[in-house]
C-alpha cells in the first residue's frame, strides 16, 4: 500500500502509516515526512528498503501542522473572526448593561417603602402587645430606622410610669431616661441602595398636595421623623389628639419612577403604602 502524498512546490508531504514502521527511516508508527525531489527514482518502501539511502527527512507533525494552519487557531477560527465576535459582544454589553442597572435600581427602590411600612407595623404591634408607648424613628442623615421602647407602664422606677402622651414631652424624647432601643435597621448599603440615592420628600415636578387619605408630608426635625404609637395603636400629639404622619421617599437617580409614600392615620394607626402613578400624576395606594 503506497503512502499518501500532497505536493507543495518542490516538496512532497507524505504520510506513512503503520505498514512502514519497520523501515529504518521511520521511527514512529505514523509520521509526516518530506520527500525531496532530487531527480532520483522514488524510494521503495517494501522489504529490504532499509539498505538503500534514505531520501526522506522526518519532521514533527506539529511543525507541519503549524505551517499549514498559518493564521488559524486550534479550532479553525481566524484572528479576524475572533475580533469580530469580541467587538459584537462588547457592543451588546454596552447596550444591555445600562438597562440592567436601571432595572436593578428600580427593584431596590421598590423595597424601601415596603420595609418602612413593615417596621411601622412592627412598632405598632409592640405597643399594643406590651400596652405601652413605642416610637419609630427615621434618621435621614444615616438612612436608618430605630425603634424605641419607652417602658412607661409597670416600670420599677416610679418616675418612668407615665401616659403615652406624656412620653412625647419627656426630656430627651424619644430617647428618654427610661427608654431602651429595641432595634436599629439600616435601609441602605449591604448590597442594597446606596445612601446617596435615597432622598426624603417629594421630587420636583410632582404635586405636593395631600394624599387620598388627607395626609401630607411630615417635615424632618433635626433630620428625623418620629412616629410614637400608643398602647391602643393610635398616634397622638402631646395633647392627646390624633395626628397623622406621612413619610415620602424617592431615588434621586430615577425620581418620578420611584416616588413613594408611607402614611399613618393617627386615629386608627392604619398604615398605607403609596406609589406615584406617572400616568395619573398622583400617588396611588
Amino acid at each position: 500500500m503506497l503512502p499518501r502524498s500532497v505536493t507543495q512546490g518542490d516538496i512532497s508531504l507524505t504520510e506513512f502509516g503503520p505498514t512502514h514502521q519497520k523501515n529504518p527511516c521511520f521511527k514512529e508508527k505514523s509520521i509526516l515526512a518530506l520527500t525531496l525531489h532530487c531527480g532520483d527514482a522514488a524510494p521503495n518502501f517494501g522489504a529490504g528498503s532499509g539498505k538503500r539511502d534514505c531520501q526522506v527527512k522526518t519532521m514533527k507533525a506539529q511543525a507541519v501542522a503549524n505551517r499549514n494552519r498559518r493564521w488559524h487557531s486550534a479550532k479553525g477560527r481566524s484572528i479576524i473572526e475572533t475580533l469580530i465576535v469580541v467587538t459584537i459582544a462588547a457592543i451588546l454589553t454596552s447596550v444591555a448593561l445600562p438597562q440592567m442597572m436601571s432595572a436593578r435600581r428600580l427593584m431596590r427602590s421598590a423595597t424601601l417603602p415596603r420595609e418602612i411600612a413593615s417596621q411601622l407595623r412592627f412598632t405598632r404591634q409592640q405597643a399594643m402587645s406590651q400596652r405601652q408607648a413605642f416610637t419609630f424613628q427615621y434618621d435621614d442623615s444615616t438612612k436608618q430606622i430605630t425603634i424605641f421602647n419607652h417602658n412607661n407602664v409597670g416600670n420599677s422606677t416610679t418616675s418612668c410610669n407615665m401616659s403615652g402622651a406624656a412620653v412625647l414631652a419627656a426630656s430627651g424624647y424619644p430617647n428618654t431616661a427610661c427608654t431602651t432601643t429595641l432595634l436599629t435597621i439600616p435601609l441602605t448599603g449591604s448590597g442594597g441602595l446606596p445612601a446617596s440615592e435615597v432622598s426624603y420628600g417629594i421630587p420636583n415636578g410632582i404635586s405636593s398636595t395631600a394624599l387620598s387619605d388627607t395626609t401630607t408630608l411630615t417635615s424632618l426635625s433635626s433630620n428625623k421623623v418620629y412616629v410614637t404609637f400608643q398602647s391602643d395603636g393610635t398616634v397622638v400629639d402631646t395633647n392627646g389628639n390624633p395626628t397623622n404622619r406621612t413619610l415620602f421617599f424617592y431615588n434621586n437617580k430615577v425620581a418620578t419612577q420611584t416616588a413613594a409614600a408611607v402614611s399613618v392615620l393617627g386615629a386608627s394607626g392604619r398604615i398605607k403604602v403609596w406609589r406615584y402613578d406617572t400616568s395619573a400624576n398622583k400617588y396611588a395606594e
